[in-house]
C-alpha cells in the first residue's frame, strides 16, 4: 500500500482519471464528490486553503481518496466545503485496510492542524460509520454531531409522489401562467446557453433577496464565478442542468440541478418577485418532478436546508452528520462545553429571532458602511 499527501494543485490535477474510475464503483458517489466539482472549487478558493488531499495506491491502483485541505485557521476539512450539500472520503469497497490507512494519516499529521471538521457526511452510503467504528478503536478524541437534514422525494412510487405535485392550486396557477403569453418550462441542453440564463439566475436571486437579513451570496463575484466554473465544467458531463420557467422574455423561475446516478439534486433557485401570489417556486417544481418521473429518475434530492416548502414535497429526510477529531482530550471537552451553551434554549431563541437578525444585519450594513 502507498499512500501520498498531495499539497499543489498539478498533482491534484494528475489524479483525473484515477479518480473517476474509483468514484464510479463507490456506492455513495454523489455529484460533489467528483473531480470536475472539486477542480472548480479549488480553482476559485483554492489560494485560501492548502492542500492536504490523501491518496491511497495499491497494487498501482487508487483504491482510496480523502479530499481534504487547510484552512487558514488550522482546520482540516474537506475540499468543496461549504459549498457542497455531501462530502466523504471515497474508498474502493474491495481494498480493506484503506480508511484506516487515511485516519492513520490524519492522526499522524496533528502538528499541522488544531482540528478537524469532516462536515456534510451523508447518512446513508458514507464512511461516516466506518471513521467512527476507526476512532474509537484507536482512542482518539472525537465526537459526532448532527448536522443538516437533506428532505428528498423517493420515487418508488410515481404514483403516490404525483399526488404531491399535482394538487389542485399548481395547476390552477399553471394554466394562469399560460393565459399570460408564451409560457414554457425549458432545459437549456447548450451550455453555452446553460451559462447565459446562469447569468439570469445570479440577477434574479440578488433582486429576490435585496434588503433581506440574507443578501443573496452573487453579490460576491467570486461566488459567481465559481458557479460559472463548475457549470462549464459539469455540463458538458450531462451533470449539471439550468432550467427555468419563461413567459414570453421573462423568467417566472430559475433552477440549477444536478443529474447524477439517477438522481436529481435540487441545488440553488430563484423565482421572479413579480409572480409571487402564483407560486412559480412550487410550478418549476412540478416540471422538475416531471422530468425525474420521464428519466426513471430514482430520487429528486432537496439538497442540506430545512427550508418549509420542502417538506410539502419530500416524503423522506436524511440526516447528515458532522465528524469533528480534536488534537486531545481536553481540546474535546472544552469544545463540548461550548457547544452545551451554544445549543442552549436561550441561544436558540435569540439565533432565530427576526428582530435579533435584523438588527444584525443593520449593524453589519453600518460596518459595511465605514469600512
Amino acid at each position: 500500500m502507498k499512500i501520498r499527501v498531495i499539497d499543489n494543485l498539478d498533482e491534484f490535477k494528475s489524479l483525473e482519471v484515477e479518480w473517476e474510475e474509483l468514484l464510479t464503483h463507490y456506492p455513495g458517489r454523489n455529484p460533489f464528490l467528483t473531480f470536475e466539482w472539486m477542480l472548480a472549487w479549488l480553482e476559485i478558493f483554492g489560494k485560501e486553503v492548502r492542500l492536504f488531499v490523501i491518496a491511497v495506491h495499491q497494487d498501482e491502483k487508487l483504491c482510496g481518496i480523502a479530499p481534504l485541505c487547510m484552512r487558514t485557521n488550522g482546520t482540516l476539512t474537506f475540499v468543496g466545503y461549504p459549498q457542497n450539500d455531501y462530502a466523504d472520503i471515497i474508498v474502493d469497497p474491495e481494498s480493506p485496510g484503506t480508511l484506516e490507512a487515511i485516519v492513520t494519516v490524519i492522526s499522524n499529521s496533528k502538528n499541522k492542524w488544531k482540528k478537524a471538521i469532516l462536515d456534510q457526511l451523508p447518512e446513508n452510503n458514507s464512511q461516516a460509520d466506518g471513521l467512527r467504528h476507526i476512532l474509537e478503536k484507536e482512542g482518539y478524541p472525537f465526537r459526532v454531531e448532527r448536522s443538516d437534514a437533506c428532505p428528498a422525494m423517493i420515487l418508488d412510487d410515481i404514483a403516490a409522489a404525483k399526488k404531491m405535485y399535482y394538487k389542485r392550486n399548481i395547476t390552477t396557477y399553471i394554466n394562469w401562467f399560460k393565459q399570460q403569453g408564451n409560457f414554457n418550462y425549458t432545459v437549456w441542453s447548450e451550455t453555452t446557453a446553460a451559462l447565459q440564463h446562469l447569468e439570469e439566475l445570479f440577477l434574479q436571486h440578488i433582486k429576490r433577496w435585496e434588503g433581506s437579513a440574507t443578501p443573496s451570496a452573487f453579490k460576491n463575484e467570486t461566488m459567481k464565478e465559481f458557479y460559472r466554473a463548475f457549470v462549464r465544467r459539469m455540463h458538458p458531463r450531462g451533470w449539471v442542468q439550468v432550467s427555468g420557467l419563461t413567459l414570453d422574455d421573462k423568467f417566472p423561475a430559475l433552477y440549477l440541478s444536478f443529474e447524477f446516478n439517477g438522481i436529481l439534486y435540487l441545488y440553488k433557485t430563484c423565482f421572479n418577485p413579480e409572480y409571487y401570489k402564483k407560486s412559480p417556486g412550487q410550478v418549476i417544481l412540478r416540471y422538475l418532478f416531471d422530468y425525474a418521473a420521464e428519466h426513471n429518475l430514482k430520487e429528486l434530492d432537496f439538497a442540506r436546508g430545512d427550508e418549509g416548502y420542502k417538506d410539502r414535497f419530500a416524503n423522506a429526510v436524511r440526516q447528515n452528520r458532522r465528524l469533528v477529531i480534536y488534537k486531545s482530550d481536553g481540546a474535546m471537552k472544552a469544545a463540548e462545553l461550548y457547544n452545551s451553551f451554544r445549543q442552549s434554549k436561550l441561544v436558540d431563541i435569540l439565533y432565530r429571532n427576526k428582530a435579533v437578525k435584523k438588527i444584525k444585519y443593520r449593524i453589519l450594513q453600518i460596518y459595511r458602511g465605514k469600512n
